[in-house]
């Protein structure tokens, strides 16, 4: 009996055991560990990633290949043909940081370059397109908003700086257009025309790559590659708090931004875009602030997500509608007013009158869809998808997608855009982000194995407990089986009974000698 008893009480301080440790410890300490591994402090792994991460982003370019150039200057439809992706290795690390333990926070400014992989591109960024002259493109539409009256003498001022062109197309490389800068002189530029529009280029030194003397050169990426972004960063480290990690603390110095009409557009919502809080639930809104787009973005829950044999949150996320969500309605400008659903003049950010929307004009207004030939929008391939371990916030594959499009129409006092049609014209768009490599995926991975292997043991001694009471139950049983007593009366001793004084004696039976009663 004292075995029974030592037996079933051990079942019993083991299956307790097991069961508190899963219920209540293991968790406890699980979400305590977490906490301390997603810390952006000195010295630990997630730090090292965070300031450098040892694998390049993903970085494609789509563009729109102009396919009917002189058709479109006599007013025809515009006919466009994407090309890509020219897939560029984006490294964005960060450099000068600055620790502030007083209120948790780590400065840093940002350093992009980029590397062309022709491994992973469908063409040579050598490969020859018809897109809009940049450069003429950028004057036309600042004149058009800021100075129509002008805009009679800016058509004589492009015909005098860039040799008198026949269209606003011109044929060029992607190389050309984003990286290496399309070219123009203003040199022996004497024409009063010509003069001022030179004079107002030569004030904007910070646009454009000064190739000797009044001779220059702009592309879209030109200037931002291998150069620090202008505006340092500051972010929370969430070492005091881990639901803070990333979040945003101030831009160039500013916790607002002043880019926008109002609130809460100029707001610093969300983290820098490269870590996330952890323990993300389907009913929380995933925010980021992405400074090229000068907005905050957030990513909404979809539908269980699966990548790299990791479960994951599926978020995505669009530019907003302002016809029905009022956060975003301080992104109309006047005197235009709100543009549809998906689409946001980035004019008071990138200094350009340029819309931004989804690729292919996704999930936005038709009418714009129906200006253009060579659209096609897929929600598979257009849409922002983000994939989140809940656990831990760890972004396992996100890509930011925008498309940069022009809003144009006939402009009579400009020669090369008198007959031009109205349209909202698809320029290029990006797709921006990343999935974890080996390096990176690395640590989760073995996270979660321990965890495994931690919950494997807790439910072995929980199994284990359970067996131990059993075995202690049956043996109890078995021994006290045997030491059962029948009395046992025939039928016949109950007519005898009355009238014999004398009774039966008492059958005593014995485990095996009566069919089994357990």
């Amino acid at each position: 009996m004292v075995s029974i008893k030592r037996l079933g009480l051990a079942g019993s301080c083991t299956f307790s055991i097991g069961l508190i440790s899963y219920s209540i410890g293991f968790p406890a300490m699980l979400k305590s560990q977490v906490k301390s591994q997603v810390r952006l402090k000195k010295g630990e792994e997630i730090r090292g990633f965070w300031e450098k991460l040892p694998q390049p982003l993903d970085f494609n370019i789509y563009v729109f290949n102009v396919t009917n150039p002189k058709e479109i200057t006599a007013g025809a439809k515009p006919i466009v043909q994407e090309v890509g992706p020219f897939h560029y290795d984006l490294y964005r690390d960060k450099e000068n940081l600055v620790d502030r333990d007083e209120d948790d926070t780590v400065e840093y400014s940002l350093r992009q370059v980029w590397y062309f992989n022709s491994a992973k591109s469908s063409a040579s960024e050598n490969a020859e397109i018809y897109a809009f002259h940049p450069v003429m493109l950028a004057v036309t539409l600042l004149t058009q908003i800021e100075k129509p009256a002008a805009l009679g003498v800016v058509s004589k001022a492009l015909d005098s700086v860039f040799k008198k062109p026949d269209s606003m197309f011109i044929k060029t490389t992607v190389k050309e257009l984003f990286f290496d800068g399309v070219r123009f002189s203003c040199v022996d530029i004497k024409d009063f025309a010509g003069s001022a529009l030179c004079g107002v280029l030569q004030e904007k030194s910070d646009t454009f790559i000064l190739e000797g003397d009044s001779r220059y050169r702009y592309g879209y990426f030109s200037k931002t590659n291998g150069t620090q972004v202008p505006k340092s960063i500051r972010v929370y480290r969430g070492i005091k708090n881990s639901k803070d990690v990333g979040r945003m603390y101030s831009l160039g110095n500013a916790t607002k931004m002043d880019t926008w009409p109002g609130s809460p557009c100029n707001d610093l919502h969300g983290t820098d875009g490269t870590i996330f809080p952890p323990f993300l639930t389907k009913n929380k809104e995933v925010w980021a602030h992405f400074p090229d787009i000068c907005r905050s973005i957030g990513a909404y829950y979809v539908e269980p997500g699966k990548v790299q044999g990791f479960k994951t949150l599926h978020y995505t996320a669009d530019l907003g509608d302002p016809s029905e969500n009022k956060n975003v309605r301080c992104l109309c400008l006047e005197p235009e007013g709100c543009m549809p659903k998906n689409i946001y003049n980035a004019g008071p950010c990138l200094r350009v009158p340029i819309r931004i929307s989804l690729p292919h004009l996704l999930n936005s207004d038709p009418h714009y869809y129906e200006m253009i030939e060579g659209l096609n929008p897929d929600p598979e391939k257009h849409q922002m998808t983000f994939d989140f371990d809940a656990m831990t916030g760890t972004p396992i594959r996100a890509y930011k997608k925008i498309q940069f499009n022009a809003l144009v129409g006939p402009i009579p006092k400009m020669k090369l855009m008198k007959n031009f049609p109205d349209a909202l014209f698809p320029i290029f768009w990006i797709e921006d982000g990343l999935e974890l490599g080996d390096v990176l995926i690395k640590p989760l991975k073995t996270a979660y194995t321990q965890i495994l292997i931690a919950k494997t043991i807790m439910w072995l001694m929980m199994l284990g407990g359970i067996g131990m009471m059993i075995a202690a139950a049956v043996r109890y049983h078995k021994e006290n089986a045997g030491n059962v007593t029948l009395n046992v009366v025939p039928k016949t001793a109950k007519k005898d009974s009355a009238t014999s004084p004398h009774k039966l004696p008492a059958i005593s039976t014995v485990q095996g000698a009566l069919p089994n009663i357990d």
